[in-house]
């Protein structure tokens, strides 16, 4: 969603910030499928191939191993009178390479990324503006974009291979020449485990995508099914899911830009962003 974010780095204290949501995600247009052509001198031919079976996801809370660093979670809930629908992925980031790929020439919908760089998963990043720039600071393989959101946002960061997520508003960032990848976007969601006070969310809803440490350490990403998530709907399911044992969580680009998708070869669950997006955060397992 072009508007205001990025990604980010280690954990902070603090319980009150107000950021105002991204806008909402444009509809995305419907797609036509052509009608069959038959040719006139030759008949149809009807055949009695059965529909293949589809099996319909199970949101039952549970962990599946897909890979030796990446579980995934499907996971369903209730609130304000809407279903909540939520795809959470699960990294070990010690048998996995987080990277963070960034191209505002050639951006692209999660699945055309994931098929571009051959990463085992692939989530949207922060927000841009009307050049795919990123809004924030944004960090790959060491060379930065950008500049850093002040007094308010988080920050996902690697340091050694080992993730941090930082608050900007009590713990801002200054120039770290270890940093090998980055991202900021904003607001912060949970801190300490617990919700972060005073989200400016205006009560709109949207898909969300979202980046948070877990009580292990884990890396979670993950990216809601649904468009009646409000930031602080999310922050709430965040702070209080026994299954995700959040401690800090940072707010993704929402609405069209929301998108986490697995390598097909891994089976699981996907879903594909509508529009297509500068920055991704990538997981390739070892």
């Amino acid at each position: 969603m072009r508007a205001l974010g990025a990604i980010g780095a280690t954990v902070v204290i603090g319980l009150s910030v107000a950021c105002s949501d991204a806008p909402a995600a444009p509809t995305a247009s419907p797609t036509i499928f052509p009608s069959p052509v038959i040719h006139p001198t030759q008949p149809a031919v009807v055949t009695n191939t059965p529909a293949p079976t589809v099996t319909p996801p199970v949101y039952d809370g549970q962990w599946r191993a897909l890979t030796s660093a990446i579980e995934l979670l499907l996971l369903q809930g209730h609130s304000n009178g809407f279903d909540k629908l939520l795809i959470a992925a699960r990294v070990d980031w010690r048998r996995a390479a987080l990277r963070v790929f960034y191209d505002p020439q050639m951006p692209r919908t999660t699945r055309d990324w994931q098929r571009a760089t051959g990463a085992d998963l692939i989530i949207n990043g922060g927000f841009f503006d009307e050049a795919n720039r990123v809004t924030g600071l944004l960090i790959t393989d060491g060379r930065a974009f950008g500049r850093s959101y002040r007094g308010f946002g988080g920050m996902l960061a690697l340091r050694g291979g080992e993730p941090s997520l930082q608050w900007l508003r009590t713990h801002p960032y200054r120039f770290d020449p270890a940093i090998e990848q980055a991202v900021q976007s904003f607001p912060m969601l949970v801190v300490d485990g617990q919700r972060v006070a005073g989200i400016g969310d205006n009560g709109q809803r949207n898909r969300r995508s979202f980046v948070a440490l877990d009580r292990e350490g884990y890396v979670l990403l993950g990216v809601t099914q649904m468009t009646q998530w409000t930031l602080t709907d999310l922050a709430d399911f965040l702070a209080a899911s026994s299954e995700l044992r959040v401690v800090h969580a940072l707010n993704l680009d929402g609405g069209g830009s929301s998108g986490l998708w697995l390598d097909e070869a891994l089976g699981g669950l996907s879903m594909n962003s509508f529009e297509p997006v500068p920055a991704v955060i990538a997981i390739f397992s070892r």
